[in-house]
């Protein structure tokens, strides 16, 4: 009994304190998808006062994301909360299981910053970065994350190449800092550098525009993204090294996490529009039959006088002696019935040349793992066809991803990304008179493709080769010829993490890309193509040594580049205020080009074989390139770097911070000195908002001030310090030839580095709980030792040399601001709005004293210069403004006069002017560089409901026409804008633009014929100052309406989240008129295809 006493004494507290608590259970999942949360926390109201004394007051969740915890009866409330996701508050009264959902917190993700070699805390960081997350830019109908970037982040001008499917889209960050070498940023993806991202300075000219191009950061599924970040300020960039002066953008993609299985599949399906060809201003049949009266009417015209189905008609009735004399009522009623027939017919180019088309993108990805590894798998297609016919673009993804927790201190990371993309085109002349946007402009309105029994109608005024007549076909071209461009490539990347201590940590990545890339072009004997090709090849006999058949021609691009690196990290808290961070490492970096081109002349598709071309004998055509059949290239560049960096922060108040690289390449190696490239910085940021006198201030999120100073480096590929020569042919004697090397560049011993000074203040600044945010930045960059041409003296043998001269000055701002504008329970409208203004300056260019080039020393890196134009005078010629502000005529303009040669007998006409005396009669008229860039988006979310407008825009931005016709060449043969009836002439005395002229205009009119159409060196024309004009316009880049299907009604079909959306792409324009061209981005280029505007619908599932 006594024993029993006892043993119920001990047990009354622990029966009283049973009967005060309770166990509650539960799980905690992913919001969005579900999923568990394993290692989620979750633990008493730290405001309670009962669990203050309560131990233990909290628990975490296994591996299915369950908990139980007991606690006392009076606790109403626990917290919740998992790294990377919103705390949650959750109220328990009354109920004993639980599932809680936490919502992926992008803010708190925003708190460390991913460079590409570190992970750098956000309150630590003191450059110029901007981070922007994937799933606030994804869209449908977007191949590339480069597209995905337009006016998302401040300073970063994302300009379209042109409208082709897969086509690359130029990008520059705080303009640029080299005049001849690249201006393209650095593309880092997961720590991996990649190569063949630059594009052609000259994309959009004819030569190029028509080629199929590639690049590899095209070749990442956009669905693959979790992240983009973009560096532009060298404390930022200098660790890159030599290639960072433009800037780096680093693509962190998914990762898996722990967890059961997680499927999410994704598709799309869009639908493109053709464009609009009443937005090039063209005449129709009959105002075209009009202008062709016109010109007919003219005896001093006669460029192509014999061109035009008008003309042919009044030459072949007879009658175009008595159109001249008595005009279009004097001809035969059979002339005026077939003429006037002309202007019932009419073919609608633009359904020809264009289509709508419908496309389709899709993704799947599964992810999941344990403690002991993690995995993301994914795979992707993407299929777009282009509005332009023949055109395409088809791309296969697959990325596979594993983390292992090899150890408690030892981390191994495998990743493979891999894509397999193809690329269809048009194929079309050297000339591009074939291009499609070129040719609908050009085509005559009344011109039918084929007759009433189905056979080609050949356009009879298409341009030939050397005066001769070569027949063309649209449809026949499209269905004869062909080029695809095929990419396969190949990225793996192993990584290991060991830490060594809590402080101190070492990692090795190694990484390789393998690109291969294959082009073919091929022509069919019946095309325009090979009709014109065969032209080249007429001897004086009037036969042709091009062998009977098509051609067809074969290149292949193989890039292997491998990149390895190992680095070591330390990072300690002394005292509880002072942090050290310090990193260095070594790293080599090889890249291995190799190019090689076939080419097949009579080539029979049905046995795939070619003949041999047999080049006459004394053949000038022999070191044609358009005859060249084989061609082999390759170029190798290896990197060794060491580099480190270090910061210290005190109190999470202050920190400065410092970099180092030291980067060695093979490109500049003949003065060792110079072989080699120190590039460094040194940033600070101060936190004001940690100080005592602010701790209090309640309202102010984030208040820090940053600076930053340092030297980048750049890169010019094009150059060498070697001798540079072309391997050529050179004939001694009639019929004998002997090989040579024609120098294009003299040696430089000297030959260094390009490098950039970067100075840059920032400021970032939040209110309101982060719910007003500011980000605030000025710099400006100096590049010295720019590579450009310089003038020798003479007894060098060489008039030019390659030299570190040239000298670019950029400077500039850029604000971001985020703000909540409204926040209720059911809806909140969110707002990012940033814009960027730069000025750039070339302090020092050398040009040949021969050119004719307006000099850019002084002015804009994107400098246009015109000549002043004063109206016209009595017969319709072109006057100017002098330099003293005086109008004076054409002639005098330009100094025209007469010379005489051959003893004073035979005169000619010649200009007076020096070569800088012509350059002098320029004036600068602006910069293709706009004065402000930036975006605007804007994000509704109603309950279930979201809408995304997002707008990027460009204000102030000089552009430069293509002028719609030429006086001298204006062809009765082709159509033309409009326009051409504001066109002086001696019935139209109020035209604004400069009278047509002929090798028959009598007087001192014929030397303005004489300058414009052969003696003009600068061809100066093209530079009137009414082809230039000011731009500004806001394109609405995406309008996107999406809804998330309440989660209790998919659960009841095994989902845990589904999403469906619909979004307009590049629906419209807004800003100045852009009429005469198809998109303001591409204004003055006729050869590009139009922007593609779309309409989808999507849909994204988690299970």
């Amino acid at each position: 009994m006594k024993r029993l006493f006892i043993l119920m004494t001990l047990c009354l507290p622990v029966l009283a304190m049973a009967q005060n608590t309770r166990k509650i259970t539960g799980q905690v999942l992913e919001y969005s998808t579900g999923q568990p949360l394993p290692g989620a926390t979750v633990f008493i109201d730290p405001d309670a006062p009962e669990g203050k004394e309560y131990n233990p007051a909290g628990t975490v969740t296994d591996h299915d994301g369950k908990f139980e915890l007991v606690l006392p009866v009076t606790i109403k409330y626990v917290v919740v909360s998992f790294i990377g996701y919103e705390t949650l508050k959750a109220d328990i009264s009354g109920k004993t299981e639980f599932i809680f959902r936490l919502k992926e917190d992008f803010k708190q993700l925003d708190e460390v910053v991913v460079t590409g070699y570190q992970k750098i805390e956000k309150r630590k960081l003191t450059s110029a970065i901007t981070t922007v997350q994937a799933d606030d830019i994804k869209s449908i109908g977007v191949a590339s994350v480069d597209q995905m970037l337009e006016g998302q982040v401040a300073g970063l001008m994302t300009a379209p190449t042109n409208g082709a499917p897969g086509a690359p889209a130029k990008m520059r960050i705080r303009s640029t800092v080299s005049l001849n070498g690249s201006t393209d940023p650095l593309w880092v993806l997961d720590g991996m550098i990649l190569e063949g991202n630059d594009i052609p300075k000259d994309f959009g000219d004819k030569d190029n525009v028509d080629e199929l191009y590639n690049t590899s950061i095209g070749g990442v599924n956009p669905a693959d993204i979790e992240s983009i970040t973009v560096l532009k300020d060298a404390a930022a960039t200098a660790i890159y090294g030599a290639k960072a002066a433009n800037g780096v953008i680093v693509v962190t993609t998914r990762k898996g996490r722990q967890g059961k299985l997680r499927v999410n599949f994704s598709g799309g399906v869009f639908y493109t529009l053709k464009p609009d060809l009443g937005r090039l201003n063209l005449m129709n049949s009959s105002e075209k039959v009009d202008f062709e009266l016109g010109l007919a009417s003219r005896k001093d015209l006669d460029y192509r006088s014999e061109y035009g189905e008008v003309s042919r008609l009044l030459s072949g009735y007879g009658q175009l002696d008595a159109f001249r004399e008595n005009g279009f009522n004097g001809i035969s009623g059979e002339a005026q019935g077939a003429i006037n027939a002309l202007r019932g017919k009419s073919t609608d180019w633009g359904d020809i040349i264009y289509r709508n088309a419908v496309n389709q993108q899709y993704s799947l990805n599964m992810s999941g793992g344990s403690d002991k590894a993690t995995y993301y798998f994914s795979g992707g297609y993407y299929n777009e066809q282009g509005t332009t016919r023949k055109t395409g673009f088809e791309r296969y993804n697959l990325t596979l991803k594993t983390d292992f927790n090899l150890s408690k201190n030892l981390k191994a990371g495998v990743s493979l990304f891999f894509n397999d993309s193809k690329k269809r085109g048009y194929l079309t002349d050297a000339d591009a008179f074939i291009n499609p946007a070129n040719y609908s402009r050009n085509a005559n309105p009344y011109l039918p493709l084929t007759d009433e029994n189905g056979n080609y109608v050949y356009d009879p005024d298409i341009e030939g080769y050397s005066g001769r007549y070569v027949k063309f076909n649209y449809l026949e071209e499209i269905d004869n010829t062909d080029y695809t461009l095929r990419n396969r490539s190949v990225k793996p990347l192993f990584s290991l993490d060991y830490k060594l201590t809590d402080w101190l940590s070492l990692q090795t990545l190694f990484s390789m890309q393998l690109d291969h890339t294959s082009g073919e072009k091929v022509a069919d004997k019946e095309t325009y193509f090979v009709r014109k090709y065969r032209e080249k090849t007429r001897i004086n006999d009037g036969s042709y040594f091009l062998p009977d058949g098509g051609i067809i021609q074969n290149t292949t691009k193989d890039m292997n580049q491998y990149h390895w690196k190992l680095q070591g990290e330390f990072s300690k808290v002394f005292g509880t205020v002072h942090a050290v961070d310090y990193m260095a490492g070594l790293e080599l970096r090889r890249s291995k080009v190799t190019d090689l081109m076939t080419r097949g002349f009579g080539y029979d598709p049905n046995s795939l074989t070619t003949k041999p071309l047999v080049f006459p004998e004394g053949s000038s055509e022999t070191d044609n390139s358009d005859f060249k059949q084989y061609s082999q290239s390759f170029n190798e560049d290896r990197f060794l770097s060491v580099y480190m960096t270090g910061s210290y922060t005190y109190d999470n108040r202050y920190t400065f911070f410092g970099s180092l690289r030291y980067d060695g390449s093979n490109m500049f190696g003949v003065e060792r000195k110079y072989k080699y490239l120190p590039l460094w910085s040194v940033s600070g940021a101060w936190n004001i908002n940690r100080e005592k006198f602010l701790r209090d201030v309640s309202w102010i999120s984030d208040l820090k001030l940053r600076g930053s100073y340092g030297v980048q480096g750049n890169i010019d590929k094009d150059t060498s310090p070697m001798v540079v020569g072309e391997w050529d042919n050179v004939e001694i004697l009639p019929g004998n030839s002997e090989s040579n090397i024609v120098v294009s560049s003299p040696p430089n011993q000297y030959l260094r580095w390009e490098k950039t000074t970067n100075w840059n203040g920032g400021l970032d600044f939040a209110v309101l709980n982060n719910r007003i945010a500011l980000t605030a930045d000025i710099y400006r960059r100096v590049s010295n030792d720019l590579i450009g041409m310089k003038s020798l003296p003479g007894e060098n043998g060489f008039s030019f040399s390659t030299m570190n001269w040239a000298k670019l000055t950029n400077k500039g701002y850029e604000l971001a601001l985020s703000a909540v504008n409204v926040k209720t329970r059911d809806f909140r409208w969110v707002m990012d709005f940033n814009i960027a203004h730069n000025k750039s300056k070339i302090n020092r260019l050398n040009i040949r004293d021969n050119s004719y080039e307006p000099s850019r020393e002084g002015y804009s890196a994107g400098a246009l210069f015109s000549l002043k134009t004063a109206g016209l005078d009595e017969n319709g010629l072109q006057m100017f403004y002098n330099k003293q502000g005086e109008k004076v005529s054409f002639n005098d303009f330009f100094g025209l006069e007469y010379g005489y040669m051959m003893g004073g007998f035979i005169p000619f006409l010649k200009s007076n002017l020096s070569a800088e005396q012509y350059r002098n009669l320029f004036t600068y008229e602006g910069t293709t560089e706009p004065k402000f860039t930036g975006g605007w988006i804007n994000r509704f979310y109603y309950k279930n409901f979201d809408l995304t407008v997002s707008a990027s825009f460009v204000l102030n931005q000089t552009v430069q026409e293509q002028p719609f016709y030429d006086p001298v060449q204006t062809s009765p043969g082709r159509n033309y804008s409009r326009r051409m009836s504001e066109i002086w002439s001696p019935d139209n005395t109020e035209g604004i633009y400069p009278r047509l002229l002929g090798t028959n205009t009598e007087g001192e009119d014929n030397w303005a014929y004489q300058w414009i159409g052969m003696l003009d060196p600068g061809n100066s024309f093209r530079r009137y100052d009414y082809w230039f004009r000011k731009m500004s316009y806001m394109r609405v880049n995406s309008i996107r309406l999406g809804y998330s299907i309440p989660e209790r009604v998919m659960g009841r079909i095994g989902f845990s989240a589904a999403r469906v959306s619909f979004e307009a792409r590049n629906p419209f324009v807004l800003g100045s008129s852009y009429k005469g061209y198809f998109d303001p981005e591409t204004y003055g280029n006729i050869y590009t295809q139009p922007l593609a505007r779309t309409f989808s619908c999507g849909i994204d599932l988690t299970f």
